[in-house]
């Protein structure tokens, strides 16, 4: 499997991340099954549910690492809540920022993610409005969704779709900061290997996450998508 390596500057749009992406491994927190084809959406919102996930890849090799360690945790916790009894905590100890010099620091390459389950295979119409609430720093990059997206019926993700936190505030309170986006306007995207954004309407959702790759401590609250929301274990 090769690996596509993209850092984009920090400077452009104000984005500063660092994305791995696999060909068959859409994001770094990516474990759901990819669909064929996009499927019916019912009348009713689709039931989400939300999947915690951390890892690393590790200098020198940069080797994929999946599950929670020294450099990024992500875990639900009942210590902050902004709707219900729990939020999704992203915890991450090592600044990107070292991944652009000759000797990067173990770490740098860590993520912390939610994976928004019960969106795979929708179109990006359907998608809709897509939102979540943070406590912490809403930043230009992170937290921020990745949106992986099909655009020819594959069910393999052709392209990535960014929408960063700060760009996209639509409330805040004492502790939370809310946002909301437009799945089909994201701040930047991208086509495999680096063409130029093909995201369509009649794309659909490989995998949409909250992710985090910079350092810092978030809980993420109140996830939207496809009409619904979520922000418990058990999901909608």
């Amino acid at each position: 499997m090769t690996i596509r390596w993209t850092v984009l500057a920090p400077a452009m749009v104000a984005l500063p991340f660092v994305v791995s992406a696999c060909i068959n491994e859409p994001t770094a927190a990516g474990t759901g099954p990819r669909l064929s084809a996009a499927r019916p959406v019912a009348a009713d919102p689709v039931s989400l549910k939300l999947d915690p996930t951390a890892g690393n890849f590790p200098p020198p090799d940069f080797a994929k690492e999946t599950g929670n360690g020294p450099y990024s945790q992500a875990r639900w916790t009942n210590r902050v809540a902004l709707d219900g009894r729990f939020s999704v905590l992203l915890e991450k100890s090592v600044d990107f920022a070292s991944c652009y010099t000759p000797t990067p620091q173990n770490g740098c390459m860590a993520f912390a993610a939610v994976i928004v389950t019960g969106v795979e295979g929708i179109t990006i119409a359907d998608l809709g409005n897509i939102g979540f609430s943070v406590n912490g720093d809403c930043g230009a990059g992170a937290p921020r969704f990745n949106l992986y997206y099909d655009t020819n019926g594959d069910g393999q993700a052709d392209g990535v779709a960014f929408y960063g936190c700060a760009a996209h505030v639509s409330e805040t309170t004492t502790d939370w900061t809310s946002m909301s986006a437009s799945a089909a306007a994201p701040d930047f995207c991208y086509t495999f290997p680096s063409g130029d954004c093909t995201l369509m309407r009649t794309s659909t959702v490989v995998e949409l996450s909250v992710l985090v790759d910079e350092q810092g401590v978030w809980h993420i609250d109140r996830v939207q998508a496809a009409g619904s929301t979520t922000g418990e274990p058990n999901g909608t």
